[in-house]
């Protein structure tokens, strides 16, 4: 590539730093037990078609290459291929729930004035991976005796399946092979030990680096969906967030978790405190093992998220674009998005990396900003050797294939389910399993809820679930502490839900009766009354993969004559 590329990239190189967190499904073997790597988080897809599961998993990872080892188990050998950050960047931004405050205020004198307020706040997104491979020819295993299945390379990773019928055999080649195995791993795997189970071990392939971990995408038989959340407790952190997303035909429900309905009152309150509600709320099932619905309806909600008419342009035209300028300007305006993924391959293909490496400036440092925004000048005439056409196969294969084929999942699946849990290692030992409910009621991402600020008195909230609030001074006014659930419940693969926990008549009590004011004509609503909304609906985002929309309020008084 040019000079003025690579001068450009250096100056946008230092301005934004990306550093991945250990995050998968699975267990993560960690180099040496003086430094594990711990898990942050899992973020999961899963689709079910009769007998078959796919399973799109996404894995972050923070570390030495060499010591990147993952494994998970499964109920039958998979096929593998590597799939894309993207999908779950456009999950997160499509079904996260968003809060609406409508704002009435009843002025003395007559009349009234209605505002709806929104604002947005940020998911939780990281990106992390590079290389990815559509196809990999799998070997069969060693002799007899082997653990082995499957030996095979796809994209980054050299993996295997192992049989899980012997846990002493299967933990001595991982030995042998180079994956660390922690010495709880061995108590982790237990439950999953048994004639006709398997594992999936995967690490990087030699000379690949730490940022070119891929998500992977696991077909495989199964009768349901699982999480396999108790060997994961090897490297987990306390209260993980684990997010679910299930393709179906119907609303998918926790088969063996209680389901939880969140009560949101708290989030109205400060629409920040919203992780903490839903993980206070989760943790108020019994033993801990509690799930909330975030999204049940279309898939809909996905159409036109990773592919649509136009997009990736066309890529025979794109092979003969010798020219870093024109090459550029193309993947901006054919809305290639500027993941990891995406940057490496560029990387990969400058043929110059030398010159950057002499300025301190490693490929980890890179960020999309260069690519997305800069421009390189276009009348340089610089000769460096540029092979777009080999490029192009490789982003092809690596970003719009993969896209594709994601894609593809949300157009021969109606119906999509987010649901959320918090686990702590302690917490890790029982593994959840999915199923449907074609008799459940969608679950909207819009929440909405009215605030009303009477001519005289307090203001008061009325939510969508029925529940009305006194607000005295700008704090919601409660005798007790609110719990986290409006109710704990448990679901089956047909019928309506069955109540275990209803908080309903708690929280009433605790709120106690509300005043809706009063309507005298004889008081002006002046600057010094009343209670100004934003000192109780902060604008703010709740973050944690939760995009809520937060009030920006605008208060108008009206000075009566």
């Amino acid at each position: 590539m040019n000079k003025t590329l690579k001068s450009t990239l250096a100056i946008a190189a230092l301005l934004c730093t990306h550093v991945p967190r250990a995050r998968a499904c699975g267990c993560f073997a960690p180099p040496t037990p003086a430094t594990p790597v711990v898990q942050a988080g899992e973020r999961i897809l899963f689709a079910k078609d009769g007998k078959d599961v796919t399973a799109y998993i996404q894995l972050q990872y923070q570390g030495a290459a060499a010591d990147f080892g993952w494994l998970v188990p499964l109920p039958s050998v998979p096929t593998l291929e590597t799939g894309t950050d993207e999908l779950f960047t456009q999950l997160l931004a499509s079904t996260s729930p968003s809060y609406v405050l409508s704002t009435t205020r009843d002025y003395c004198g007559g009349g009234s004035s209605t505002s709806v307020g929104c604002g947005g706040g940020a998911s939780d997104v990281t990106s992390a991976g590079t290389f990815n491979s559509v196809d990999a020819g799998a070997s069969a295993g060693a002799s007899a005796s082997s653990p082995v299945v499957v030996q095979a390379s796809i994209g980054p990773y050299d993996y295997a399946v192992l049989k899980a019928d012997d846990k002493n055999a299967m933990l001595g080649w991982l030995s042998a092979n180079h994956y660390y195995v922690p010495d709880a791993t061995g108590t982790a795997v237990t439950p999953y030990i048994h004639p006709g189970a398997y594992f999936l071990a995967l690490k990087l392939a030699s000379g690949e680096s730490a940022g070119n971990v891929v998500p992977i995408v696991l077909r495989y038989e199964s009768d349901l969906p699982m999480v396999p959340i108790t060997l994961t407790q090897v490297g987990a952190i306390p209260d993980m967030g684990v997010l679910v997303w299930l393709l179906g035909d119907a609303r998918a429900i926790p088969r063996n978790y209680y389901h939880v309905v969140l009560d949101d009152l708290p989030v109205w309150n400060d629409v920040s405190s919203y992780p903490a509600a839903a993980i206070r709320a989760v943790h108020e099932a019994p033993k801990r093992h509690g799930i909330l619905t975030e999204y049940a309806g279309p898939s809909a909600v996905m159409a036109n998220r990773l592919d649509y008419p136009g997009r990736f342009g066309d890529l025979t035209q794109l092979r003969t674009l010798s020219n870093p300028y024109d090459y550029l300007t193309f993947l901006r305006s054919y809305g290639f998005s500027y993941t990891s993924t995406l940057l490496a391959l560029l990387q990969k293909y400058d043929p110059e990396p030398a010159s950057l490496v002499a300025q301190g400036i490693t490929p980890a440092q890179y960020c999309s900003s260069y690519y997305a925004y800069q421009t390189p000048d276009a009348t340089d005439g610089g000769t460096s050797p540029f092979d777009p056409a080999a490029l192009t196969d490789a982003i092809e294969a690596a970003v719009v294939t993969p896209a594709r084929r994601a894609s593809t999942l949300f157009s021969s699946h109606p119906y999509l389910t987010r649901m959320y849990t918090a686990l702590s290692p302690e917490d890790m030992n029982v593994d959840p399993v999915f199923s449907q409910n074609p008799d459940l009621p969608e679950v909207p991402l819009l929440h909405t809820a009215q605030l009303t600020y009477p001519c005289e008195g307090d203001a008061w909230l009325a939510t969508e679930s029925g529940t009305k609030a006194q607000f005295v001074s700008g704090v919601l006014r409660t005798s007790t502490a609110l719990p986290g659930a409006l109710r704990i419940e448990t679901l089956r693969e047909a019928g309506a839900p069955q109540v275990v926990t209803d908080h309903a008549a708690a929280i009433k009590a605790s709120l106690g009766s509300v005043s809706e004011g009063s309507s005298s004509d004889s008081t002006s609503h002046g600057a010094g009354s009343g209670c100004d909304v934003r000192n109780h609906f902060p604008r703010s985002a709740a973050g944690t993969g939760l995009l809520v929309v937060a009030a920006m309020w605008l208060a108008r008084r009206r000075r009566l004559v």
